[in-house]
C-alpha cells in the first residue's frame, strides 16, 4: 500500500485564496479592480474564519469541519 503524502500547512504569510478568481469575481460586479494589499487582508479573514471553525469542531469533538462551524 502506498504511503499517504502529508501536506504541509500554509504559512501565515501565504495566501489562502486564488487571486485570479477574486479579481474575476470583483470585475464581474462592475468595472472594479483589486489592490494587491486587499489579497493579504482577504486571506487573513479566511484564515481567521477557518481557525474559528476548527475551534468549534474541536469543541464538539469532531475532526471534520462542517458548514455550521463557519
Amino acid at each position: 500500500m502506498a504511503k499517504k503524502k502529508k501536506t504541509k500547512a500554509p504559512k501565515k504569510t501565504e495566501l489562502l485564496i486564488k487571486k485570479s478568481l477574486v479579481q474575476e469575481y470583483i470585475k464581474g460586479q462592475g468595472d472594479l479592480r483589486v489592490s494587491s494589499e486587499s489579497f493579504a487582508a482577504l486571506s487573513d479573514l479566511v484564515m481567521d474564519l477557518c481557525d474559528e471553525a476548527i475551534d468549534r469542531a474541536r469543541m464538539n469533538r469532531r475532526k471534520t469541519i462542517q458548514k455550521q462551524d463557519f
